[in-house]
């Protein structure tokens, strides 16, 4: 038992950055495994029994709101931590190292970070919509997997390398949300041409996805380089779970695009030889 204390210890503070040692959420992993697992409650044990006999909210308006929330939200969080190290004195590529000191710029890409955090944390509540609008199929084991793999992972960069080459994936990422929260609402708001526009683009969501976890993995990739002395403890939990999600997207993709456009083919050729 002692030793149990112990690792637990060195894992959860003495390797921890102790510039968030008190900040919210971060003093210890409790508080975020108790909303995981309030999450994942709701969402498997709790919502669909009660919405098994129950007719579909709408929640237009909650939802709109959300999605404003998210874009405004997401491109505010975007330009601070892009002006807090990679407009200023990151280099372009390379290995690229946390800064570990209280100097101000520092600070602001921890705070920034930090606040990305809170934005997975709200991602959350699109399951429950998805639920409380009896659309199951969108609440998968993809959605449900990538929503509580990043908050994991956006946490766990904070807590140990708030800043560097950890920062580039959730800049991007929060720059890729942007995009999808503007199609989300324009796709809900939007008059009919608007709606049967984007609808045809609807794919490139997925693809974009899919751009992203690429880039991800070619611009973090040098943490290996033996010549950088970046703390790489992270990027064993992040390469694997970038490769993982990136397979499920692809396997949605084909799915949903490719094999149903290839159904659809051979069912208009049914139709033309009857």
């Amino acid at each position: 038992m002692d030793t149990i204390r112990r690792a637990y210890r060195i894992l959860f503070y003495d390797r921890a950055d102790p510039r968030v040692k008190d900040w919210l959420l971060m003093t210890s992993p409790w508080p975020l495994f108790w909303i995981i697992a309030t999450y994942l409650c709701l969402v498997k044990l709790v919502l669909p029994p009660y919405m098994a006999n129950r007719r579909p909210y709408h929640l237009r308006s909650i939802i709109r709101w959300y999605n404003v929330l998210q874009i405004v939200a997401n491109a505010v969080v975007t330009y601070g931590i892009l002006t807090s190290g990679w407009t200023t004195t990151y280099a372009s590529y390379g290995c690229i190292l946390p800064d570990f000191s209280d100097n101000p710029e520092a600070l602001r890409m921890l705070r920034f970070l930090w606040w990305t955090i809170i934005l997975k944390m709200l991602e959350l509540l699109e399951t429950v919509f998805f639920l409380l609008r009896k659309k199951e199929r969108q609440a998968s084991f993809l959605h449900v997997y990538h929503h509580v793999s990043t908050l994991i992972i956006i946490w766990s960069a904070v807590k140990y390398v708030g800043g560097g080459l950890t920062s580039f994936p959730a800049m991007l990422n929060n720059t890729v949300h942007v995009i999808m929260y503007s199609y989300y609402l324009l796709s809900a708001e939007g008059s009919p041409t608007v709606k049967a526009f984007l609808i045809r683009y609807k794919k490139w969501l997925t693809i974009l996805q899919m751009v992203q976890f690429t880039i991800f993995l070619v611009y973090c990739a040098p943490v290996f380089l033996p010549s950088c002395p970046a703390p790489i403890g992270i990027a064993y939990l992040y390469f694997p779970n970038v490769i993982f999600v990136y397979y499920m997207f692809y396997e949605f993709f084909k799915n949903n695009y490719i094999k149903r456009n290839e159904i659809n083919g051979i069912n208009l050729k049914s139709k033309h030889f009857k």
